[in-house]
Parts: structure tokens; C-alpha cells; sequence
């Protein structure tokens, strides 16, 4: 009797080579998903605070002083704000909290709290 010799994979070697790398690929594609996910959340969280700082340069711009109380309306494509003004314990500064709101499951994950001092100036201080 001659012996051959085994140079070479059995087919049950190479079946489980093929299984463990598609294994591999199966976690790896897993981790793609999350990840496109996680950049998807960072641009719009990154997108609602862009408008929420547009927002509060707007009403430096156009209120001068903000009426206290609570405001809300629609930005775009989906993203919403909620603005509350409220008093200090100073007369001439006002607390506002300006929330921009892009998933209704976590609403308080952008939320900007700035204080807008009274720029009117009496008359008995003009000179």
C-alpha cells in the first residue's frame, strides 16, 4: 500500500475557516449600522444647536429686551422650539431658556440658557 501525502484543507477545515469569517463580517456590519446612526444624531444635534444660537442672535437683534413668558414654534425640516423668559434677581436682566427639539423621546438635549441684559439707557444718564 502506498500512502498519499496530505498536502491541503479538508472541506470541513475550510467550511469552518468560512464560517468564522462570516461571523466576523456579521459583527462588523453591525458596528456600520450603529455608527451612520451615531453620525445621523451628532448632525442634527449639531444642526439644532446651530439654530438654537441663530435663534438667540435674532433676538438680540430684533428684541433688544424679551417679553417674559413662554414661546414656541416650528425652525424646519422637522426641528422645533420652545422659548421660556423669565425674571432675575436683577430688574435689567432676563434669563431665557431656549430649547431646540428634534426627538420627541429626549426634548432637553439641546437646551441653551442665556441671560440678555436691558441695553435701554435712561435719560438722566445720557449725557
Amino acid at each position: 500500500m502506498t500512502r498519499r501525502s496530505q498536502k491541503g484543507f479538508t472541506l470541513i477545515e475550510v467550511l469552518v475557516a468560512l464560517a468564522i469569517v462570516a461571523y466576523a463580517l456579521i459583527g462588523l456590519l453591525g458596528l456600520q449600522n450603529r455608527n451612520l446612526t451615531l453620525v445621523g444624531q451628532d448632525q442634527n444635534m449639531t444642526r439644532a444647536t446651530l439654530l438654537a444660537r441663530m435663534l438667540i442672535t435674532q433676538m438680540e437683534v430684533r428684541e433688544k429686551f424679551p417679553e417674559l413668558g413662554f414661546t414656541s414654534g416650528e425652525l424646519e425640516d422637522g426641528f422645533f422650539f420652545e422659548r421660556e423668559v423669565n425674571e432675575t434677581l436683577l430688574p435689567d436682566v432676563r434669563e431665557v431658556r431656549l430649547r431646540v427639539i428634534f426627538d420627541e423621546n429626549r426634548p432637553d438635549l439641546v437646551e441653551l440658557f442665556y441671560y440678555m441684559r436691558d441695553r435701554f439707557v435712561p435719560e438722566d444718564f445720557e449725557q
